[in-house]
């Protein structure tokens, strides 16, 4: 409608197309807030950072390797980097490769940082281990490698012999007890195996009187054990029932005999019916 200057009423405009919704500059501020928090915090771990560099780094040497230095040179080569030298006597140990009273460890190690004056602390090697041959004499092989081992060496060829007045065992070895050896060097030893051995075929002893079985054995040297007794009727106390190794068997003089005898009856026991 007209209003009354004759104009029209005024009608309201309709939004523009591409308009920036009312929300958009709060985020726009969020995203700047972040962006700028962010790069304080970068800002911030490159200072300290920086900082470190400078305090501690910068002002840090670098270890020098003293491994296989005489005490001397290990000595001469912290003091020019401005560090000192602290032997550890008490951890002095064995070592193949590094000579005696040379560097063998070293704490820290070569090439780490350390700060000016701090102490390296070195332990010194023994050198190679001195090996010496031990006593044999008497020994088995087996208890002789035994103890070879235990030195770092080993048991070599054995050779034997027979000798009745020697007693079993080694009786000599290369090299001699008490000299220097390497490691892993092999002793040769001679050994005694004492008297030859006694064989023969064992006879049938079923029937026969115990006592004599034993004597004639011993006679020959072979050895008879503990006789097991057994009650038997019809049979005579002290006679051989059984016989281990039993009879045709090639029998060593090494070999205990065993037998098993008759024993006379129980004095309580009834008499048999006949």
């Amino acid at each position: 409608m007209p209003d009354r200057a004759g104009r029209g009423a005024a009608t309201p405009e309709a939004p523009l197309e591409g308009t920036i919704p009312c929300y958009l500059p709060a985020v726009i501020r969020l995203v700047f807030r972040l962006i700028y928090g962010a790069l304080l915090v970068a800002v911030f771990v490159a200072a300290v950072w920086f900082g470190f560099e400078r305090a501690i780094v910068g002002r840090s040497v670098t270890v020098p390797d003293l491994t296989g230095l005489s005490p001397d040179a290990a000595a001469a080569a912290v003091r020019a980097v401005g560090l000192q030298l602290e032997e550890q006597s008490g951890r002095a140990r064995y070592d193949d490769k590094v000579p005696r009273g040379h560097v063998l460890l070293q704490q820290p190690e070569g090439g780490s940082l350390a700060k000016p004056a701090q102490a390296v602390r070195v332990v010194l090697s023994l050198g190679a281990r001195e090996i010496r041959v031990p006593d044999l004499d008497g020994l088995a092989p087996r208890a002789a490698a035994i103890k070879l081992s235990r030195e770092s060496l080993a048991l070599g060829p054995v050779s034997w012999y027979r000798d009745p007045s020697a007693p079993q065992g080694i009786v000599a070895q290369d090299p001699d007890a008490e000299t220097p050896a390497a490691k892993g060097e092999l002793v040769r030893v001679l050994m005694s195996r004492g008297a030859p051995d006694v064989r023969m075929v064992m006879p049938d002893f079923v029937g026969k009187d115990a006592q004599a079985v034993r004597e004639r054995l011993e006679k020959f040297g072979f050895r008879v054990g503990s006789a097991r007794f057994e009650a038997y009727d019809g049979v005579r106390a002290n006679t051989v029932l059984k016989q281990f190794p039993p009879a045709g068997y090639p029998l060593s003089n090494h070999e205990v005999v065993s037998l098993t005898v008759s024993r006379a009856p129980d004095a309580g026991a009834p008499a048999p019916r006949t």
